[in-house]
């Protein structure tokens, strides 16, 4: 995981990224210190791109992908606004030699094994119940209504999700062909309901169903694009969620559009992955707390109503005459309440802290943009070191600055060499462009 974040206002667009990247596996997650996630999108133009979460895309890391892209401008690329950036590199990577076959085909694995983990969990943990209510019953019979049961339910629930954005047009339909023969593929002991046709068909539709409308994955990555487009005189931002590739096209959604203007908007603090110590400076509070208090009150609420109407002998009655249980008023009158807090006391709290902190970033020179933006990476940083947390923000922060005059602008970097010891590499980087543009200036 990781912290970045993003400070614009008219003047431009500080932007600041930790350096630690976590990989799973081994027993435990192993955290690296080095990463590189803030990159110069274009050599020429005002532009960067931001990677957090997965740092590959099916197999190849996301530096290479950016710097590729850096070397081969899109087409118009003089007129293009931020927005536009962002699609033309995603098109670019649709078209990469990275979206191969093969790789495709071991990310649906990895997706198709996933899925049946977290059905399987789900089949353990009410097994139990069960099987303490009828202990006689066949467990082979158990089990396979349990996973036909959650996996309707699995149906269910994501067929109410909204489509990603990137594959509309995009049916269960059109799709279920490919995953019914992946699923037909399976080996039989690795699947833990029945192999027959129903049931794999049932796992079909899941597994259709979700590769059309769920981001929420370890492997997905937040690409971030700010800067200045061609013809734009403030700075702008566009962010996606990106995970996999099927039927063609590019598994994402978008996140973020922000856009300066001299209207209201005019400067903002937006926090990207590992988002909740700066949601609770900025916004006053986090989505954590905001969850646990609503929990408290609808339970609390709920509970004590039930407790003093029992203890009181009081009744409430409908117009009918017939009585409402105490349990049931006290739900309603819970869930109300803790609505109420919600989307009253919460919001309007969350307002308030983000409205004082936009009208001061909104007149923040270019100095104090940086200096905010490195500051809440490393606070977070901070808190996660004094937290029983694995070290998942830290190492060392890069910071860059865009302005529509200056371009893209590093103020802190890592690197992992010497410029002194590496005078070739200098001239062939450097040198290079120097003569190119004075041989434009002749």
């Amino acid at each position: 995981m990781t912290t970045e974040i993003a400070v614009i206002n008219r003047l431009g667009v500080a932007l600041a990224a930790d350096s630690a990247v976590t990989i799973p596996g081994y027993g435990a997650d192993k955290v690296f210190n080095t990463g590189d996630k803030l990159f110069e999108l274009s050599e020429r133009y005002p532009v960067a791109l931001m990677v957090n979460g997965s740092m590959d895309f099916l197999g190849v890391p996301w530096e290479i992908i950016a710097k590729e892209f850096r070397c081969t401008p899109p087409d118009g690329a003089a007129t293009l606004t931020i927005k536009q950036w962002m699609e033309r590199f995603l098109n670019f990577l649709a078209g990469h030699p990275t979206v191969k076959s093969g790789d495709v085909r071991r990310w649906q694995d990895g997706m198709i094994e996933e899925e049946l983990d977290s059905i399987t969990a789900i089949v353990r943990d009410r097994l139990e119940a069960v099987a303490a209510e009828d202990g006689e019953q066949n467990i082979h019979d158990v089990l396979r209504g349990l996973y036909t049961t959650i996996m309707a339910e699995r149906v269910q629930a994501l067929a109410q999700n909204p489509l990603l954005e990137s594959l509309a047009g995009i049916t269960v339909d059109a799709i279920l062909p490919t995953v019914r023969s992946i699923v037909a593929e399976l080996e039989t002991q690795r699947i833990p309901f029945d192999a027959n046709a129903d049931q794999r068909e049932f796992f079909a539709n899941v597994i259709a169903q979700r590769l059309l409308s769920d981001l929420d994955r370890l492997t997905a990555t937040g690409l971030i694009v700010a800067g200045f487009g061609g013809k734009d005189l403030f700075p702008s931002l566009y962010a996606v969620d990106i995970d996999g590739f099927i039927a063609g096209r590019l598994r994402y959604r978008a996140s973020h559009d922000v856009t300066i203007s001299r209207g209201e908007d005019t400067g903002t603090a937006i926090s990207f992955a590992q988002t909740d110590v700066v949601d609770r400076l900025l916004k006053g509070t986090d989505n954590r707390f905001i969850d646990g208090a609503r929990a408290f009150i609808k339970e609390n609420v709920s509970g004590s109503l039930e407790r003093n109407f029992t203890r009181l002998k009081l009744k409430i009655s409908r117009s009918d005459g017939s009585e409402i249980p105490p349990s049931d008023m006290g739900g309603l009158l819970g869930d109300l309440i803790a609505s109420q807090f919600e989307s009253k006391f919460a919001a309007n709290l969350r307002t308030e802290f983000e409205r004082k902190f936009k009208e001061t970033i909104a007149l923040m020179p270019k100095q104090d943009l940086i200096e905010l933006a490195e500051a809440l990476v490393s606070i977070t940083a901070i808190e996660r070191k004094a937290s029983d947390d694995a070290g998942t923000v830290g190492g060392p922060i890069d910071v860059a600055l865009i302005t529509r005059a200056e371009g893209f602008v590093w103020i802190k970097r890592k690197h992992h060499f010497k410029a002194e010891l590496n005078p070739r590499y200098m001239w062939r980087r450097f040198g290079k462009h120097r003569r190119e543009e004075s041989d434009e200036e002749e």
